[in-house]
């Protein structure tokens, strides 16, 4: 039985001896080596990586009035000052809009002529009928003494 378990324990060495070299990963197949000769000059470090940039600087940019640019005059992570233009906005929808209101105006300055003419006129009707209303009160009056007389003198050849 010493025997055998002599044998037992000679094999379970053997096997862990074999497992503890195959699983170790000997790094000397993987490792390659570049040789280069040896020769003076400037050292360049590059760095390639990936990832998310962040500004150190941001500043919110905005405009008074909104449109579409007509001449950008800054690039893209260009320094500029406070006050300084950047782009310019197409002016032709502003001028549009202001020919419009010039025209606008115009047709209400054409308007307030006409009225003011209407207005005249009806003045000058108001007193023509007010000179007409007299004429017709004088009239009247006329007539009513003429009855009156008349009454006056049906009543003395009357008595």
């Amino acid at each position: 039985m010493r025997r055998v378990l002599f044998f037992v324990l000679l094999a379970v060495i053997i096997i862990g001896a074999v497992a503890i070299y195959l699983f170790s990963g000997s790094d000397e197949e993987s490792a390659t080596f570049r040789f280069a000769r040896i020769e003076r000059g400037s050292i360049i470090s590059t760095v390639t990586s990936t990832g998310t940039l962040n500004a150190v600087i941001t500043v919110q940019v905005g405009s008074q009035v909104s449109g579409q640019i007509k001449e950008l005059l800054a690039d893209f992570n260009s320094e500029v000052r406070e006050g300084q233009v950047i782009a310019r906005i197409d002016p032709e929808n502003f001028e549009a809009r202001v020919r419009q209101a010039e025209a606008e105006l115009a047709v209400s300055k054409s308007n307030v002529s006409t009225q003011r003419a209407a207005v005249e006129r009806s003045k000058a009707e108001l007193q023509n009928s007010r000179s007409g209303l007299d004429a017709v009160k004088a009239q009247t009056e006329k007539a009513r003494v003429a009855v009156e007389d008349a009454k006056r003198d049906l009543t003395r050849k009357q008595t």
